[in-house]
Formats: C-alpha cells, structure tokens, sequence
C-alpha cells in the first residue's frame, strides 16, 4: 500500500516556511488589535504622567517589536525546522505541532518578562503590569502558537493565498508600528519619559 504524498511535501520547504512566518504575524497581530485597549489601560492603571506614558508605551513598543522582527523571524526560523523534520521523517505532524507551540510559547514568555522588568524595574512589578503584559504580549503570542500550523496548509497552497496573506502580514505590521508611532510622545519629552531628565 502506497503512503499519500501530503502537500507539506510536494511544497518548497522556503515556501512552507514563508507561510508560517506570515500567518503567525497575521495571527498575532490580530489578536493583539482586539486586547490592546484593555492591556494599555490596565498598564497606565496606578501610574500617572510620564510614568502612565512609559508604561504605556514600552507595552505597545514591545508589541511592535515582536510582530515586525520577532514574530516572523521566530516563524520562519522554527517552521524550518519544523517542516525539514517532518520531510525527514524525524517527527511526527502532532509533535511538529506541540514543538512549534513549546518554542511559541517562550517567545511569548521572554517577550512579557522582558517587558516586565523595563517597567517595573524602577517601581515594582504590580499585578496591573503582569495584566498588562499577559493581555498583550502572552495572549497573542500563544494564540499565533497554537494556531498557525493549522493554517499553514492552506496559506502555502496557492499563490494566490501566500500573497494575500503576505499583504495582510505587511498590514499587521504597518499598524502595529502606526500604532506606537501614535502613543510616541513629542521629541522634547523623549528624555523625561526614559529619565533622562
């Protein structure tokens, strides 16, 4: 009995690792759209000023950070791997799956607790920030975790969907950083809101 040749292998594996880059962004970033009102708000809570503006703003630069440089150089990186393993027969689809998730998911980890000790490094770690930080940074990043391999297949099939992802990526990425550009504080402030003044 002949074993089906599934898609993942018929694929150039810089192409499977192109759509995992891109829907992980995408996944990401959508999901950071719908909890960043709430996490700014929770982040900005107990402070004031430029204290509110700092919190504020290293929770969005994070964010930036991770969906325009993070988030696709982590995908592509560890959708590699994780597809030229497959191809070699070295591990199965499920624990391709619970590798890419395991890896997703200290990303996420490292991304908050970085973010955690810039803000709260000068006036503590409070249960707002680490709110904050998991409705923001965590929450996203597990969501792109788990679920982008399931769309990989269907991203890298046609042409036609890994370029219309690839915009949408692109998109995420244009907003994001719009969106930090917009909580950015006029220049002159710049250096009393890192304390430099």
């Amino acid at each position: 009995m002949a074993v089906p040749i599934t898609l993942s292998v018929i694929q150039p594996l810089a192409t499977r690792a192109w759509a995992t880059a891109i829907s992980y962004v995408v996944i990401y970033g959508v999901s950071f759209a719908f909890l960043a009102p709430p996490a700014t708000q929770l982040a900005m809570h107990g402070y004031a000023g430029y204290e509110s503006q700092t919190a504020t703003f290293a929770l969005l630069l994070m964010a930036a950070l991770t969906v325009t440089f993070g988030a696709g150089a982590f995908a592509y990186s560890v959708g590699w791997r994780v597809e030229s393993d497959l191809r070699k027969r070295k591990t199965t689809p499920r624990r391709a799956s619970i590798e890419f998730v395991g890896f997703g998911a200290l990303l996420t980890l490292s991304t908050a607790a970085i973010f955690l000790v810039v803000v709260g490094g000068t006036s503590g770690i409070t249960a707002s920030l680490v709110g904050a930080a998991v409705l923001a940074l965590v929450l996203p990043g597990l969501a792109a975790a788990v679920f982008t391999r399931s769309v990989v297949d269907h991203v890298a099939a046609a042409k036609r969907e890994l370029f219309a992802t690839s915009l949408s990526a692109l998109a995420v990425i244009v907003l994001t950083n719009y969106l930090i550009v917009g909580s950015l504080p006029a220049l002159a402030d710049l250096p009393q809101l890192f304390g430099l003044k």
